[in-house]
């Protein structure tokens, strides 16, 4: 029996030899990026099981073969027999090779051969990660991170260039390794996973600064190039002993006292934080030429049509401390550093242009992810998806079936609800969901597998839909906002993070999250209402963009707290009063902010309770209250002075609200709002989306997605809902299949929560 089956797997191999490579390309179609395989369009629902553990892989994976999928994920083994958790077969000490150094412990060809036994038409993708084994780092420790304490990290430098080179070898190792095995025609593509998702570790142990030999050196020749002279180099450090030899690597003040890191203004004078500006500018460039190193290595690696996509670009996770979130004994701090900046996330709109780069691949945000929550992916998704990459989003969603509680669905109900939003989410923001086990076996019943039968087949289905985002609310994040502060996450933590799960995804309009520079693309969409969480920066340039694309046709502007607050010098209220139309008060000062909302007749504010407040307990500062517009809100503040915490002003012929749809509304006809505070509520939201003209979907407080082609509903809530469409149209449930309307302008339902209703629009003749 042994040499019967040793002979058919043989013959398997010999006929995935013969067969022609897939080849892969991305294209738009139906209104989103997509892989074609072999010139054909494919959704490609995929699922990526544990495969650095065998007794979970033989588990999970037969499972899926029933559903046939379009893709399965394999990973790269570790090394047999090592204690080490990064040693693999191809890098050991300073030795990368294509031709394995060891046996694995479970190795690719094994899990390749498993999941094309039980389903033949699969293709591939490759997952792994540059890490370096230990036998590199005792070569090199010192090309590692060492922190402010004088402790070295096992963590390399981003300054060296030793790493991103054997890191860059190793990529292309990999690739030339599963190129040349006989599954290597099913490949299709390569998930690089960076360093810890492209999040630079020390940064998670809220370690900034790094005092290394290598990056000191990497930090003087970096001051030598920006300022030329000494003279210049003083005069921004204010400091007459400074010298490009001397310059030592700078402090994190945020690590100081807690009156002195209390004392620090978020918002910051160039002078005053020049450092760490300076510090930060470097981080990006080192990234930056890592990531574009990487990427290019990969695609060097084979001359077949394979896509190369990573696990980086959080830009959407700004704030987030990692540290504290996962580890529950570690209090939440009152300051950390920014992780995406000090990892060199900064203006990475500049990288989409780099060889080899094919788009990303990201886990969802992991806080508010059950029921009643969102599916936000980690990743730039709106940006990548309107730049015409792929994005792939992991749903590794826990279940009762493991022991893991990050929003686990604690039921078959559950699991239908929260994946069934997921999905949605995907569809109607033109990316793929994929199924994942990471750690433990999640998709272990019968009922969860008939739930994800039906998935599978609707994501086949959608690949015919339309899609195009529909005009609703978009957040405009400026990824190089932290160098105006003092370089915490805690402001953008509130602003953004939380901002997304509460307010945004609740008030009945969809929302798109889009880097500033995506404002300058030709094929950016029409939305009703931009928020600007995170613009402290005020220039001509960015005014002008803004003049061009959002100042104007009735649009709604909301201006975070901080909006135009810098002129890149200078912290101030011209700069702000330039950006946003307002005058300000100023009060140099971190404060808590609230606003109670005490304007109830406004078209904004008429539908919100009178015990709406806003705001919480993070402080920063300085204060910008506005002076003018109409004020819709009472700001608590220092020494009880009354301040406007909200106002609304209209420029040009205004909003595009009911009373302006006589006029003609053009460049320079919109509204504006600031806030002196965030998160926003959802009622808020919603009468900002109706000022603006925007179609509101739902009144409920639900959770609501939308495109041109499908919206969506979930709740936690049971009971009647309605969705509002913006037309007729024949109306379909996505779910069971079954018509709903031949014509309808409104959706009316029972929910039995939690659940998600998915309906397919088409549009009537």
């Amino acid at each position: 029996m042994r040499h019967i089956l040793g002979y058919l797997l043989m013959f398997t191999a010999g006929c995935l030899l013969a067969e022609e490579p897939r080849s892969v390309e991305i294209r738009a179609h139906n209104g989103r990026p997509m892989l074609f395989i072999n010139g054909k369009p494919d959704p490609l629902p995929a699922y990526s099981p544990a495969g650095w553990q065998k007794r979970l892989f033989e588990k999970g994976v037969p499972r899926f073969f029933e559903h046939k999928m379009g893709a399965y994920f394999i990973c790269l083994p570790r090394a047999k027999g090592s204690s080490d958790f990064f040693a693999t077969q191809f890098w050991q000490g300073d030795t990368v090779t294509a031709t394995p150094l060891s046996d694995a412990e479970y190795s690719m060809d094994e899990q390749a051969r498993r999941i094309l036994e039980g389903d033949p038409d699969a293709c591939l993708i490759i997952r792994f990660g540059p890490y370096e084994p230990q036998s590199w780092r005792k070569l090199h420790a010192d090309q590692l991170f060492v922190n402010e304490r004088g402790e070295t990290l096992q963590i390399p430098s981003l300054a060296s260039d030793l790493y991103w080179d054997f890191a860059g070898k190793f990529s292309q190792a990999v690739i030339q390794h599963c190129e040349s095995r006989p599954w290597s025609s099913r490949i299709i593509g390569y998930w690089n996973g960076h360093r810890v998702e492209g999040i630079h570790e020390p940064l998670i142990q809220r370690w900034l600064f790094d005092h290394s030999a290598v990056m000191t050196a990497r930090w003087r020749r970096f001051l030598r190039e920006k300022y030329g002279s000494v003279d210049k180099l003083r005069s921004a450090y204010g400091d007459l002993s400074l010298t490009f030899e001397n310059a030592e690597v700078p402090n994190d003040k945020l690590r100081g006292p807690v009156p002195d890191a209390a004392k620090l203004l978020y918002w910051q004078n160039a002078r005053d934080n020049q450092p760490l500006r300076d510090y930060l500018e470097l981080s990006r460039d080192l990234f930056h030429l890592g990531f574009r190193g990487l990427a290019a290595a990969s695609r060097d690696a084979t001359d077949r049509r394979r896509f190369f996509i990573y696990d980086a670009l959080k830009q959407g996770m700004a704030g987030w401390d990692n540290l504290s979130f996962f580890d529950i004994k570690q209090p939440w701090p009152v300051a950390w550093p920014e992780e995406l900046a000090g990892s060199g996330h900064i203006n990475v709109a500049n990288l989409y242009n780099a060889k080899g780069f094919d788009g990303l691949i990201t886990p969802h945000d992991y806080q508010a992810r059950g029921i009643g929550g969102i599916f936000e992916p980690e990743g730039i998704v709106d940006s990548t998806v309107l730049r015409g990459k792929l994005f792939f989003c992991e749903m590794d969603t826990r279940t009762y079936t493991g022991k893991d509680n990050f929003g686990r669905a604690e039921n078959d109900k559950e699991f239908a609800a929260i994946t069934w939003r997921n999905m949605a989410t995907a569809l109607t923001r033109g990316f793929n969901a994929y199924w994942m086990d990471l750690h433990e076996d999640w998709y272990a019943s019968k009922e969860i597998h008939r739930v994800i039968q039906r998935q599978v087949e609707v994501l086949k289905e959608a690949a015919a839909w339309p899609h195009e985002t529909v005009p609703g609310i978009a957040m405009v994040l400026d990824d190089a906002a932290v160098l105006e502060t003092n370089g915490s996450g805690h402001f953008l933590n509130e602003a953004i993070m939380w901002e997304e799960k509460m307010g945004l995804a609740r008030c009945g309009v969809p929302y798109r999250v889009y880097l500033f520079e995506d404002l300058a693309l030709g094929n950016f969409p029409k939305h009703r209402v931009f928020y600007f969480p995170n613009l402290f920066r005020a220039d001509d340039g960015r005014l002008e963009l803004l003049k061009e694309k959002v100042l104007r046709d009735g649009n709604v502007v909301v201006w975070g707290p901080g909006s135009g607050i810098s002129d890149g010098e200078k912290i101030g209220k011209d700069s702000a009063a330039k950006l946003t139309g307002f005058s300000f008060e100023y009060l140099p000062a971190n404060y808590a902010r609230r606003t109670l909302i005490t304007n109830l007749t406004h078209t904004l504010t008429r539908d919100l309770s009178a015990d709406t407040v806003l705001g919480g307990a993070a402080a920063y500062g300085p204060l910008l209250f506005p002076k003018d517009g109409e004020s819709l809100g009472l700001a608590w503040t220092k020494q009880g002075r009354n301040y406007s915490g909200l106002a609304v002003k209209s420029f040009g012929h205004g909003a595009r609200g009911a009373a302006q749809k006589d006029k003609a509304l053009d460049k320079g006809d919109y509204a504006a709002v600031f806030t002196t505070t965030v998160p926003l509520p959802a009622g808020l939201w919603r009468g900002l989306a109706r000022f603006a003209g925007a179609h509101v979907y739902c009144d409920s407080g639900d959770i609501v997605l939308a495109d041109s082609s499908v919206v969506a509903l979930h709740s936690v809530i049971s009971g009647e809902k309605r969705i509002r469409l913006p037309g007729e149209f024949a109306v379909r449930d996505v779910i069971s299949g079954e018509p709903v309307a031949a014509k309808a302008s409104e959706i009316t339902f029972q929910l039995e929560a939690p659940q998600t209703r998915v309906f397919l629009l088409q549009p009537r003749p």
